[in-house]
């Protein structure tokens, strides 16, 4: 049997995953990702441990004995996203990566909004609001700050090209990645004009050409063969950024098509064929299928919540026994709220300085309504991203937050849509796969067809609970954003009186 290989580079773990020509998942191997903080604010990565990562998880699979009288055709590459990854003249990283998660570049990303009309000048085109996230604004903070790293630097790339560099040798970048801050997307080409507006025209230089997600990017080199246990030469394809190879591998790929990846982000996307804007705070990328794109909306940080709740409230962190317990916790949580901005927000709305909190706690409150109110929150954050998009119909879902059932039962009755998952896990690394399988020829569309989903439906009088509370969660938000900003200064207050305190501290 020939199989295909889907490779995921995620922000918190690093995956190979084996499947067949069906797609059907045969062998997932992971390991953990560290993300190290400096500073407050700062978010990178070892790239050279992350390929250490990549290694182990593929000497897992080539151990496996389903290989050892078959073959795997081809090798597809996603990961997260935007961040910025540079190497030098030999290949080497110059310094960590600085991730998609990393908010140093937060107060230039203020000062370019200052700057009338170049917001929207920049959106036209590459369809994306200045955000601290963005390649382009890390670049520019690089410059400014650490202008050596950039004169030092010969390549740039994101997570997934880096892995794909270290496995064929070959350097190349691809359209989704490059579409989240760098493409001019009507054009499908480099944006000279947001380098120049950005002050980085310098920069140009560092990025490899393009290829689009399906075309073959090179082939596994002999020296990682023979480290891995790779046969030399197996095509790898250009792959795609996380969230445009996960639409394709939950099979949303339909001009209206609504997803969600419950995962660090909590991403929401809606499928288009076209660059129209519905909601002012949207941004859009590339879809893995050539011609589409997505109209996205990428929280802040999703899971992390949950990831806190469980440690401060809950006994441990299976899901089937809390979920007995939350069940007991009637929907709304009487009139708790939470808001799920633990890292700050980039959208539905922008906000670095918002945190995330309960409102509504009274002495009947327990730590399950709480802990309830925590997946009610994100629940409330995905339907506000898809306030202003015709109600109804079906929103698939993925990531590792798919694997609560109660979960996925709050966000079909928040946001009274049919939701859609699918028994096949790893969907990122799925569609990794899928355009492995079309980088040599293959035909694996629609993947819709595939009978392999569970559907969790709406129940109407939850629906109706929900719906008379999201207003209140709207208008939680939108009044807390200048206590928000309010918080953020007399922090700011509080840390130079303290620096100035110890700088009198005699020794």
């Amino acid at each position: 049997m020939d199989y295909y290989l889907g490779i995921d580079v995620g922000t918190s773990k690093v995956k190979s995953v084996l499947f067949d020509t069906h797609f059907n998942e045969c062998l997932v191997a992971s390991v953990d990702n560290l993300t190290l903080s400096p500073r407050p604010g700062y978010a990178e990565q070892d790239m050279q441990s992350l390929w250490l990562g990549v290694v182990s998880t593929l000497k897992t699979v080539m151990a496996s004995p389903l290989l050892r009288q078959n073959t795997i055709r081809s090798i597809g590459i996603t990961g997260q996203g935007e961040g910025v990854w540079l190497v030098d003249k030999q290949g080497h990283p110059i310094r960590n990566a600085i991730l998609w998660s990393d908010t140093r570049s937060a107060a230039l990303v203020e000062q370019f909004k200052q700057q009338p009309g170049l917001e929207e000048q920049l959106f036209a085109i590459n369809g994306t609001p200045l955000l601290p996230c963005n390649s382009s604004l890390i670049l520019s903070w690089l410059q400014q700050y650490e202008p050596e790293t950039l004169a030092q630097a010969d390549r740039f790339f994101f997570a997934k090209d880096w892995i794909r560099y270290q496995l064929t040798g070959e350097s190349w970048l691809e359209i989704s990645d490059t579409g989240t801050s760098l493409l001019d997307l009507q054009r499908g080409e480099l944006s000279h004009e947001v380098l120049t507006q950005l002050g980085i025209t310098n920069t140009a230089r560092l990025f490899p050409p393009l290829l689009p997600s399906a075309a073959v990017a090179g082939h596994i080199t002999a020296e990682v063969a023979q480290i891995i246990g790779l046969e030399a030469g197996i095509p790898v394809c250009a792959g795609a950024l996380d969230v445009s190879a996960t639409a394709l591998g939950m099979g949303a790929v339909n001009h209206g098509d609504v997803y969600t990846i419950l995962g660090t982000t909590c991403c929401t996307g809606i499928v288009c064929h076209d660059i129209k804007r519905i909601n002012r705070k949207t941004r859009f990328v590339p879809h893995a299928l050539s011609g589409n794109y997505i109209n996205l909306f990428a929280m802040q940080s999703g899971t992390p919540n949950i990831d806190w709740a469980l440690s401060q409230l809950a006994e441990n962190s299976d899901f089937s026994h809390i979920s007995t317990q939350l069940k007991a916790i009637p929907a709304g949580c009487g009139g708790v709220f939470y808001q799920p901005y633990i890292n700050g927000e980039r959208a539905p709305f922008y906000s670095p300085s918002a945190r995330a909190g309960f409102f509504g706690v009274s002495q009947h409150t327990t730590d399950n309504h709480l802990l309830r109110a925590v997946f009610e929150g994100l629940a409330y954050a995905i339907k506000d991203s898809l306030a202003d998009y015709p109600a109804g119909g079906r929103l698939y879902l993925a990531g590792g937050g798919a694997a609560s059932s109660l979960w996925l039962q709050i966000i079909a009755n928040c946001t009274g849509r049919e939701v859609i998952t699918r028994r096949a896990k790893e969907l990122g690394a799925r569609g990794a796969a899928i355009l492995a399988a079309q980088s040599i020829g293959q035909t694996v569309y629609p993947i819709d067809s595939l009978d392999d989903i569970t559907t969790y439906t709406p129940e109407p009088q939850q629906v109706q609970v929900y719906n008379a509370l999201y207003p209140v969660f709207r208008q939680l938000r939108d009044a807390l954003q200048p206590v928000w900003q309010a918080r953020e200064q007399a922090l700011s207050q509080l840390n130079t009186l303290t620096l100035s305190l110890h700088s009198q501290d005699p020794l």
